[in-house]
């Protein structure tokens, strides 16, 4: 296959087949990783919250607005990178809804693993930090139908942007 027929072929793929699961699937794997999130938010899971707090229904629900900001953050900037990643591979960016519905997906996956009851350390950071980026790379694998290099690159580039702003934010409150 010549350059100019692969680059044809990547503009007429497009990022929203509606051959992957539709709107039901990505409805229910955002539905099943929030609830695994909730679960964690009012048992108490040490991977939310520090060791030795007890869990009271007002720590409870600031918890529940966090995490609910939190998702909604990280998925706006999800599609944000997907349709990036779309511009740089030159692909069409397809149907918005379906779109955004299965970068939600993939972020409440990412973050129900941060329910993990583990002690903070070393240890949890490498773990999670692993089965959050083959989680992402299985769900843009999954849901948009790159290839599994593309996925690498694509996660790699998420995490360093995630990073920079953890980054950011921690220099901003230094300033303050």
């Amino acid at each position: 296959m010549t350059d100019s027929s692969n680059e044809q072929a990547n503009i007429n793929a497009t990022s929203s087949k509606t051959n992957r699961g539709g709107i039901w699937l990505p409805t229910t794997i955002a539905a099943v990783g929030f609830g695994i999130v909730l679960y964690g938010i009012f048992t108490g899971a040490t991977g939310l919250y520090k060791s030795g707090i007890e869990v009271t229904v007002e720590i409870g629900l600031q918890e529940f607005w966090r995490e609910l900001v939190r998702l909604v953050v990280f998925s706006l900037l999800f599609l944000a990178a997907v349709r990036i990643n779309c511009w740089r591979v030159r692909r069409t960016f397809g149907n918005l809804p379906i779109v955004a519905l299965r970068c939600l997906a993939t972020v409440s996956l990412i973050e129900a693993v941060r329910v993990v009851q583990m002690d903070h350390g070393v240890a949890r950071i490498l773990l999670l930090s692993t089965s959050q980026f083959v989680l992402c790379c299985i769900a843009m694998v999954g849901f948009f139908g790159i290839t599994i290099r593309e996925a690498a690159v694509f996660t790699i580039g998420c995490t360093i942007g995630v990073l920079l702003l953890w980054l950011g934010a921690h220099v901003g409150m230094w300033i303050i």
